[in-house]
């Protein structure tokens, strides 16, 4: 009998240093920034969870709790597609000095901590400052850490900056009308 149980002690210990082997984390640290040609007020929403819907195709955040999603501080959401679902809370949702705090937990996965800051630059400008801090883990920690290299971070910024870009004008293009739309000369 004894000679059993140290097989199966022998098999768990073998099994336990499989899934921690696999299970070694990662985390990285990124920060990036863009400008925006729009007030820190018009800004500042847009990294809401119903802010996002206007530029991040896909997006559909689903509540926790409260029953509807509101932009403050522990509210809790849903949100993700193709079988990796993250939970996340609303930390912080500072209006006063545009600023919001995130943690995200997809169980399978990794864990996220997500800060945005809006600055003002003037009464039409302002910049963006997006920190992620990410603990990847499990079999695909690697290819998640691939995706906050510094380079794939700096892209990630880029295209952020252009869709939002590209909804604030057409906001003011439906806002304003056609007329708004910039002109350009025809060549006879």
């Amino acid at each position: 009998m004894l000679a059993f149980k140290l097989v199966i002690a022998s098999g768990l210990i073998a099994l336990a240093n499989t899934v921690f082997a696999q299970e070694t984390a990662q985390q990285v640290s990124r920060t990036g920034s863009f400008d925006l040609a729009c007030s820190a007020d018009t800004a500042f929403p847009l990294f809401s969870p119903e802010g996002e819907l206007e530029w991040v195709k896909g997006w559909a955040p689903t509540p926790v709790f409260p029953s509807r999603i509101e932009f403050k501080r522990d509210t809790v959401f849903r949100e993700g597609h193709d079988g990796e679902e993250a939970v996340w809370t609303i930390v912080d949702a500072d209006w006063q000095f545009h600023r919001a705090e995130y943690v995200r937990l997809a169980p399978h996965s990794h864990t996220g901590r997500i800060v945005v800051k809006v600055e003002p630059l003037g009464a039409e400008r302002s910049k963006v400052v997006v920190s992620y801090t990410v603990t990847a883990f499990g079999e695909h920690a690697g290819s998640l850490m691939a995706a906050f290299s510094e380079e794939a971070y700096a892209a990630k910024m880029r295209d952020w900056q252009q869709r939002i870009s590209a909804y604030l004008e057409g906001r003011k293009l439906r806002v304003m009308g056609p007329s708004a739309a910039p002109q350009t000369e025809k060549v006879r």
